[in-house]
Order: C-alpha cells, then structure tokens, then sequence
C-alpha cells in the first residue's frame, strides 16, 4: 500500500526540519570553536546554518540553548560509547575504562570539551537538559557499583548512588585540571586517575 499524500509531506516536513536542526548545531559548533562562545551571535549562527533567524530560536531559543543540545549530543554519545562493552573486572577496572574512553573522546574534541567545562556551569534557564546526561551516567554507574557490591567488592551497606557521585567528581576534577593544564593529553597527569579513584575505593570498601 502506498502511504498517502499526508504521509508523504509529513515525513518530508520532519526531515526538512531534522536538517535545519543538525545545520544550526554544526554552524554554531563551528563558530564557537573558532570566534568563541561569547564571541559569537546568534544572526552569524543562523547565516552560517542558511537558516532565517526565526528557525534558529524555534529550534533553540538562546546560545545556551544551543550549547546544550551540543553538549546532549556529544556527551551522550561519549556516554553511549564508554558503558556500551564494559569489560568483565573488577571495578576499578570498569571505571577505569568508561572514564579512560570519555577522556579519549574530549581530547578528540578538546576546544569543544573546554567550551562546556567553561560554559556550562554558569547556563540558566537550561539545566534540564544538562540533568538528563548527568542522571544517565549516573544510573550507569549505579549498576556497576551495584555489581561490584554483589561481587563483595565492596560493603553491602555502602550507598550506592553517593558512590557514584563522588566517583564521577573525581573524574570531573581530574578532567578539569587537565583541560586547564594545556597538555595535550590526560595521561600525563600525575597522579593518574587510576590512582585517585583508588584510593576512594579503598576507603570506601574499609
């Protein structure tokens, strides 16, 4: 059966729409890594995505907006990326593996890692969006360490969202003193990360 004529101009409308969208991320990607964040204004962005100006808010109402959506989309699928074939080990191990590829994909992506470690902090208005990445990987690491609890790696009693949180600053942490460093690469922090997350776990599990 052949869809209809309203199927057809639906489906065309959304992939008009789908378009437009990914042309106005990747034109403000661009313009932010190379006039700035602040630099940059949302008339260039919209020129450069050869959208009118009205298409741009109807798709993000403000920059922020905008370095959201990236950050959703390139975070996310760090995230995707990191979790998808985590090894059978013990934790460290594990978490040595997600951070290790998620600090991999921000030294691909170093100017736009800097961007949203600088940025993000300081965005009204769009936590929202910011809140699901953070709430995803820490369900991710929930169950990770809820393996580990099974496996007695560590105590049944310890809390195991608090663990994730301090876990995930550590990391943060790390990525924030390298990103600030001018090293091109995260592996030549000393200490290593492997060794403060460690040390955490050696406290928590005692």
């Amino acid at each position: 059966m052949r869809p209809s004529a309203a199927v057809v101009e639906l489906n065309r409308a959304e992939r008009s729409k789908r378009e437009k969208r990914e042309r106005i991320v990747r034109a403000a990607r661009q313009l932010f890594l190379s006039k700035g964040f602040h630099a940059t204004t949302t008339s260039e962005i919209a020129e450069l995505a050869d959208v009118a100006k009205g298409t741009l808010f109807f798709h993000a109402k403000s920059k922020e907006a905008l370095l959201v959506m990236m950050f959703q989309e390139e975070v996310g699928r760090s995230i995707e990326r990191a979790f998808s074939k985590v090894p059978k080990a013990a934790l460290i191990d594990q978490l040595t593996h997600v951070f290790g590829i998620m600090l991999k994909d921000n030294q691909r992506n170093i100017g736009l890692a800097r961007i949203f470690a600088k940025e993000l902090a300081f965005v009204h208005g769009e936590n929202r969006g910011i809140d699901a990445v953070m709430a995803t990987i820490f369900e991710k690491l929930d169950r990770l360490i809820a393996g580990a609890k099974e496996r007695e790696e560590l105590p049944a009693d310890i809390d195991t969202a608090l663990l994730a949180h301090n876990l995930f600053a550590l990391y943060f942490t790390f990525m924030l003193r390298w990103l600030g460093s001018g090293e091109p690469t995260p592996h030549r922090r000393d200490p290593s990360l492997r060794q403060i997350l460690e040390m955490h776990l050696r406290c928590a599990a005692s």
